[in-house]
Order: C-alpha cells, then sequence, then structure tokens
C-alpha cells in the first residue's frame, strides 16, 4: 500500500462513490422488474430501518477515527493511534451488537408500526422478515467503516476505496442474481424474495471487510500494529475526543433518518385512511423515502469524496501549525 496525496486521494475517492452511488441507483432498474411495486416496497421498508440502526454505529467514527489517526501519526504517538482504533472497535462492536439484538427482537413491534392497519398489500409477518434478514449485516458494517476510517487516517485512500467497491459490486450482485433466481427460476415467494436480496449488504459487507482485513495485516508495519511502546495518552482522552468528534454526526444524521421514517410511515397512514389502494400506497411511500433519496446520493458523494481525503490532510497541517497549507487546502 502507499499514501496518497491530497489531490490523489480526492479523485480515487470521489470517482469510488460515484461509482458506488451509480451502481446503486441503477440496481432498481432490473430489481423493480423482478419484484414490483409491492416487493419494492418490501424492500424499501427494510433499508430504512437498517439506514437509522446503521447511522446509530457507524456515523460519526470513520471520519473521527481518520482524524485522530492523523492527528497522533503526525505528532508521533504511535502506539496511542493503534489504542484509538482499539477503543473504537470495541464502541462498534458493542453498538452493532446491541442493534441486532434490538432489530432481530423487536421486529415484529417496528413492522407494526411501518404497516399498522393497512391492507391489501404487504403483511405485518412480511416486513418482520426482511427487517430480520437486514439485521445481520448491522454486525458487518460498524466494522468496516471503523477499519476504512483507520486507513483514511494514515492516507491510504485507495484500499478503502476499492473495499466501497467491492461491497456494492457484491451486494447489487446478490440483489439482482439472488431476487430472479429465488422468485423466477425457483418460484418462491415474494417476501423470500426479498429477503433474499436485503442479506446482500450482509455479504456485501462481509467480503470487504475480507479484503481489508488481508490488507492490514500485509501492512501491520506501515499502520503501527507492531508498535508496542507506551505513549503519554489516557484512554480517557482518546474516548473524549472520539465522542466530541462522532455525537455531532450522529444528531445530525439520525435526525434526518427520522424524519424519512415518519415521512414515510405518515405517507402510508395518511393515504390508506382518504381511501388509496394498499399496492399505490405504498408504491408512493417507497418511492419517496427510499427511491427518489438515490438520485440525490449521487450529488451528495461529490462532497464526500472530498471530505474523505481533505480530513487526514488538513488535520496534518493543522496540528503541524502550517497554517498556510492549511488555508491552501
Amino acid at each position: 500500500m502507499k499514501k496518497n496525496s491530497f489531490i490523489e486521494g480526492t479523485l480515487i475517492a470521489t470517482l469510488s462513490i460515484v461509482l458506488v452511488k451509480s451502481m446503486g441507483l441503477l440496481y432498481v432498474i432490473p430489481f423493480y422488474s423482478v419484484v414490483g411495486k409491492q416487493g419494492g416496497a418490501l424492500y424499501g421498508y427494510a433499508y430504512n430501518i437498517y439506514s437509522m440502526f446503521i447511522v446509530l454505529s457507524t456515523t460519526g467514527i470513520p471520519i473521527a477515527i481518520s482524524k485522530i489517526i492523523s492527528e497522533y501519526n503526525t505528532l508521533g504517538y504511535l502506539e496511542a493511534k493503534v489504542r484509538a482504533f482499539k477503543i473504537g472497535k470495541r464502541i462498534v462492536n458493542f453498538t452493532a451488537i446491541l442493534s441486532f439484538v434490538i432489530l432481530f427482537t423487536f421486529a415484529r413491534s417496528i413492522a407494526s408500526i411501518i404497516i399498522g392497519d393497512l391492507t391489501g398489500g404487504n403483511t405485518i409477518e412480511d416486513v418482520t422478515v426482511v427487517i430480520r434478514a437486514i439485521s445481520f449485516a448491522v454486525l458487518v458494517i460498524p466494522y468496516l467503516s471503523l477499519t476504512r476510517g483507520y486507513l483514511q487516517g494514515h492516507k491510504f485512500i485507495t484500499p478503502s476505496s476499492r473495499s466501497q467497491i467491492i461491497e456494492q459490486l457484491v451486494r447489487v450482485s446478490i440483489i439482482i442474481i439472488g431476487s430472479f433466481l429465488t422468485y423466477r427460476v425457483l418460484k418462491l415467494s415474494l417476501t423470500t424474495t426479498v429477503a433474499v436480496a436485503v442479506t446482500g449488504a450482509f455479504f456485501g459487507g462481509l467480503v470487504a471487510v475480507s479484503y481489508l482485513s488481508i490488507k492490514t495485516k500485509k501492512n501491520k508495519e506501515k499502520l503501527g500494529f507492531n508498535y508496542d511502546q507506551k505513549d503519554n495518552i489516557t484512554t480517557k482522552e482518546i474516548i473524549r475526543k472520539l465522542a466530541q468528534y462522532t455525537v455531532p454526526y450522529i444528531v445530525l444524521n439520525l435526525g434526518a433518518q427520522l424524519y424519512t421514517f415518519v415521512d414515510m410511515v405518515l405517507v402510508l397512514r395518511t393515504l390508506g385512511h382518504v381511501g388509496y389502494a394498499a399496492p399505490d400506497v405504498e408504491f408512493i411511500a417507497s418511492a419517496i423515502s427510499t427511491w427518489a433519496l438515490k438520485f440525490n446520493l449521487i450529488i451528495s458523494s461529490l462532497a464526500v469524496g472530498l471530505a474523505i481525503s481533505l480530513i487526514p490532510n488538513i488535520v496534518q497541517s493543522f496540528v503541524k501549525n502550517d497554517w498556510k497549507d492549511v488555508k491552501l487546502k
């Protein structure tokens, strides 16, 4: 692995994110042709709930770790940066397991909130199945995000970006191929088909984690994992920094996800009560809360790509008090 410059890192991160988001948009066409309105709505229910819990488990962690690693690396605190990664790993593992338990255990209750008394479309049992199917992804994605943040903090943007492409390729392949085989070839139910599709998030994350694990094991020395001399940085200080960098992102992103979820539920309840047929209600709700948002993600990905490369570079200049370089970047 080699470190990427600011410009090189920005280009790599931006192009990979645009590619990932484009794949996330284009798979909708073949997937929708297989599962139709009802299946698309069912997928949207699971995806929205999953997104909300992923926010709790991962939002802010990659950025926080990237900033801390870049800062400690610049100051020569090689042991402290590894300790920060290990502390972050404990935190995300705890939140991941907690989120999984909540999602899996209370899937039916969550499904009841979503569906309410709407009849003629997806049932509470259908939604329960797909929520439980997607809940396994919450066990993998948080650690994947943390590892990416650690690599980005060292300015290793290329492997982090490749892992995103790998994750999305596996995920989209399972969604398209899995749904086609399940529904058209094996002739299984629509609920089973969507359940297979949402497991793409788990397997995509698993393959990406495996890829990054191989990369990190081959580059332990570059990443500081072989350094064990204790630095004069307390664990309490590291946790404080993690909280300081992470909490604002969680609040902002969780608010946005809650808004989307409430919007979806309100559309389902309101249109159902005024007499719209259940299939039409579910199609409108899923279009508003899930599918339409995918167009916005491609535009916002440009800013995300810039931020991924900018954060470790600007933190390094800031720690060195190189204000000229900070302003230049």
